[in-house]
């Protein structure tokens, strides 16, 4: 069976244009008085998916850095998140707006050190930029996409659904082997997804395909089930119904090794 590439929306998702190296800074603990000067947390976008509704407040955060010198890291995650957003959105724009999420994500980082949104999205694009140019084209930023996801996983682990976690799930499973590739912790990373975001049909869906792949069938069939019913119900996910086809595929392939 083929693998899907993962959605990193999740999914989640070169690192030639971006210059400077990643700084992590975890377990870092931090005084009540360093609490009290620390920069808001980050705050994602909570508008319609639509494009002219991200491109609007696209254009007034950009009307706020211009204004304000001291941009709170919230603002930076929310811009990281639009930016994701449009890069799936306009495929001939993918590569700016991917860039430019890198780029707001490691601003929140350097602001708020526990920026788990930050890390997160920077996770994302990265893995992303690397999607386009194929995992043997992309090796420099594995390191990179794992580091930051682990980051965001300690930090703030319940975003986007367990979006840390999933994004990890997916990694582990579609690395090869000689590159990392593991499909008990890719197993591992998206039970916790599950348990951070049980009603996102995508963490059932990936869940699945790694259950498949490790030759446990009677455990993909059900996490199948229940990402095809999640995805029945209405949603404002754009991709859930366009899932139909490759649920069917890894359902008859399930029935198939079941038979």
């Amino acid at each position: 069976m083929s693998r899907t590439t993962p959605k990193l929306g999740c999914r989640l998702p070169s690192i030639a244009g971006i210059a400077g190296a990643a700084v992590l800074i975890l377990g870092v603990t931090v005084s009540a008085a360093a609490l009290e000067k620390m920069p808001a947390s980050c705050q994602l976008y909570s508008g319609e998916a639509s494009l002219d509704s991200l491109k609007k407040r696209e254009s007034h955060l950009k009307d706020e850095f211009l204004l304000s010198a001291s941009t709170a890291s919230g603002d930076h995650c929310e811009m990281a998140n639009i930016h994701y957003k449009l890069a799936r959105l306009l495929p001939d724009q993918q590569v700016q707006y991917l860039n430019s999420c890198i780029d707001h994500s490691q601003r929140a980082i350097l602001r708020d050190s526990q920026s788990g949104a930050g890390y997160f999205f920077k996770g994302l694009c990265l893995g992303r930029l690397g999607e386009m140019k194929g995992i043997w084209n992309s090796l420099k930023i594995i390191t990179p996409v794992r580091e930051n996801m682990e980051a965001a996983a300690r930090i703030n682990p319940a975003i986007d659904h367990g979006g840390p976690h999933r994004a990890l799930g997916r990694l582990y499973f579609k690395l090869p082997g000689v590159l990392g590739g593991d499909l008990k912790k890719s197993i591992d990373h998206l039970l916790k997804a599950v348990d951070y975001g049980p009603r996102y049909w995508e963490n059932h869906y990936f869940l699945a395909e790694s259950y498949f792949e490790n030759k446990q069938y009677l455990l993909a069939r059900s996490e199948l089930q229940s990402a095809m019913k999640i995805a029945s119900q209405p949603s404002d996910d754009p991709d859930s119904k366009s899932r139909t086809v490759e649920f069917q595929k890894l359902m008859n392939a399930i029935e198939r090794k079941l038979h």
